[in-house]
């Protein structure tokens, strides 16, 4: 019994180091995971009701519409051809030029929906009507509201001058 104990311990001897090495290995990992990825907290759950002081709901006011008629007597052309730059990573605006990812918008100010030689969704070639302003407008503004089931990924201009801008840049196309 004594030897098996003596060769316990000696074979305990020649492992130690490397038993020693590896739970310390382990212990740094497992500090630096916990340094380095940290959860987020939640600070509440849920969402937070307003409530007025005789404890109903508050209502808040929606945003008043936009004029934009009287936007468009503002907006700027210059303006309107730098912020339009956004939309011809997948639209081109040259009498003639071929379509991008989107179809060209020469003329398209008047110009009936869907009506140039390009594969519009189905949602759009349905929605019918033409172009003017109030509705570039309201497609501007969120595309797929305006024309649901639209395959423009685009997420819309939200400043309304902005929007005013790009009109006036597409009318004087």
């Amino acid at each position: 019994m004594k030897k098996i104990i003596e060769s316990l311990q000696a074979k305990f001897k020649e492992f130690a180091p490397a038993i020693s090495l590896s739970i310390a290995v382990t212990l740094f990992a497992v500090i630096v995971a916990n340094l380095l990825y940290q959860p987020k907290k939640m600070l509440k759950r849920g969402f937070q009701i307003e409530l007025s002081v005789d404890g109903k709901p508050v209502v808040k006011k929606e945003e008043k519409a936009v004029d934009l008629a009287t936007l468009m007597k503002s907006a700027d052309l210059d303006r309107g051809a730098k912020i339009f730059k956004k939309c011809a990573t997948c639209h081109t605006i040259g009498k003639g030029e071929a379509a991008k990812i989107g179809p060209n918008l020469f003329g398209v100010v008047g110009r009936k929906r869907a009506a140039t030689s390009f594969a519009y969704s189905d949602a759009m070639r349905a929605k019918g009507g033409s172009w003017d302003v109030e509705s570039i407008g309201q497609f501007i503004t969120k595309p797929k509201d305006f024309v649901l089931g639209t395959k423009m990924a685009f997420p819309g201009l939200k400043k309304p001058q902005d929007r005013a801008d790009v009109i006036m840049f597409l009318q004087k196309q």
